[in-house]
């Protein structure tokens, strides 16, 4: 293996000289400049003009109507918190929520501890991670969803047997349509 020539001490100390030199020229130049006053950026005068040549003339604004200040909405603030029975009766979302709400057994988990213990919340999210979502959700919420939502109506679980060579085809058996052309070409 090569030596490397940065390694000796002569060029440790050139590398050493040279961070103190450039280190020693930073601190003079700041100190000479304390009290100076910097160069302050351009770009805000310039945009400032910019606004000031393209601003419209004298006539146009005359032609403009008048700013008014009258007060178009004098409506009470109302509580927002409480809902009118109406608006009630036309909601959709209350009739119909996009998840189901979990079982009360489920529910109480959640108030069962803290999530640092491994208990509460923690063992709430984990029931309803187990949970299929058909269970969760009145309908699919995703289109992703459709391919495979209900699928325990379509096949039955025991329908599904374990292949000899590990590969099923679910996908085949439920999604393609039954045209009476043969597939398998053995």
């Amino acid at each position: 293996m090569a030596r490397n020539p940065y390694a000796n001490t002569q060029m440790q100390n050139f590398w050493k000289e040279t961070v103190e030199k450039e280190a020693a020229a930073r601190l003079q130049t700041f100190a000479k400049m304390k009290g100076l006053e910097r160069n302050k950026p351009r770009q805000l005068e310039v945009f400032r003009k910019k606004i000031e040549d393209n601003k419209p003339s004298d006539t146009l604004l005359e032609k403009l109507p008048a700013i008014s200040s009258d007060v178009k909405f004098n409506r009470k603030k109302g509580d927002l918190n409480r809902i009118s029975s109406a608006t009630l009766a036309n909601s959709s979302v209350l009739d119909s929520p996009e998840m189901i709400a979990p079982s009360p057994t489920v529910r109480k988990l959640l108030y069962d501890g803290f999530t640092k213990e491994g208990k509460g919340r923690y063992i709430y999210l984990r029931q309803r991670y187990h949970t299929i979502p058909e269970e969760k959700f009145a309908f699919p919420t995703c289109s992703s969803w459709e391919y495979g939502w209900r699928l325990g109506e379509v096949i039955k679980k025991e329908d599904i047997k374990k292949p000899k060579f590990g590969r099923t085809k679910i996908v085949e058996d439920t999604f393609y349509t039954r045209n009476g052309i043969v597939t398998d070409c053995k």
